[in-house]
């Protein structure tokens, strides 16, 4: 077991659900906390190809309890050859099931699809850009975590709900052991596995400055979810995630193994 230290002290929220914020780190509004909020840039060998807007907010009953979690995102990608616009909005119950996710794309073509639970599975309801409808069922539990192609806000869901399973708190220590998960990707139909493990502290250069943050593996069995950025990663079957988060569990860095990929939040 190895430890992250804690910038803040976690409640009850951390065993029951994604956000992980204390009350006093958060954004509160109308029934709703603000857990995290921003832009990522993703960089592809050094060149800036994209940005990733996301919002990751909980909402509390009525008795102030988490009930759900929604992370929204919207990547723009433009490298010069190829330019996509891309939203997502995923909600997750305080337990860790999924109760909806939804993908729209408007460029280069008009497509959407969407994921709900149906009868202790998921279900996949698929619009293509020629408009035939089609549905894909997936054998898979509620627990199911999305990562969808090139969202990568998404990773920092699937982090938050790491530590909140597979860590326990020791004095000012957050204490974490591996955790594995069962993963969905919906634009490429196909389900997978990841394993995280916290690898200690780490010095990383971020933005031209160094500075000293948690250091998380992310290991992934299936399509890599880089469609736009590594043709290559198509062919692979296995990824390496890295990602560097800091007291508070935000992602600041992330970068892929052998993508040339490099994401950065701004």
């Amino acid at each position: 077991m190895k430890a992250v230290k804690l910038a803040i002290l976690l409640s009850a929220v951390l065993a029951s659900s994604v956000c992980l914020n204390a009350a006093d780190k958060t954004k509160e509004k109308a029934g709703s906390r603000v857990a995290d909020s921003g832009s990522f840039g993703i960089f592809l060998n050094g060149k800036r190809v994209g940005t990733e807007t996301f919002n990751i907010t909980q909402t509390m009953n009525g008795e102030q309890r988490p009930e759900y979690s929604t992370a929204t995102s919207e990547i723009k990608f433009d490298d010069g050859r190829f330019k996509a616009t891309q939203t997502a909005e995923m909600q997750i119950s305080a337990k860790g099931e999924l109760r909806s996710y939804v993908w729209h794309a408007t460029v280069p073509q008009k497509e959407e699809s969407s994921v709900e639970p149906k009868d202790q599975l998921l279900v996949e309801h698929i619009m293509p850009a020629d408009q035939k409808k089609m549905d894909v069922p997936h054998m898979l539990p509620l627990s199911t975590v999305i990562l969808d192609d090139n969202f990568f806000s998404q990773r920092e869901v699937l982090l938050w709900w790491y530590l909140a399973t597979g860590c326990k708190r020791q004095n000012n220590d957050l204490m974490c052991g591996t955790g594995k998960f069962v993963i969905l990707i919906p634009r490429q139909h196909v389900s997978g596995n990841a394993t995280l493990e916290l690898m200690g502290q780490d010095k990383v250069m971020v933005k031209g400055a160094e500075r000293e943050l948690n250091k998380i593996k992310l290991e992934t069995n299936g399509p890599q979810s880089l469609t736009w950025l590594n043709d290559q990663s198509r062919d692979s079957d296995a990824a390496q995630w890295i990602l560097w988060v800091d007291d508070q569990y935000k992602v600041i860095k992330m970068t892929v193994a052998g993508s040339g990929v490099e994401v950065v939040r701004d």
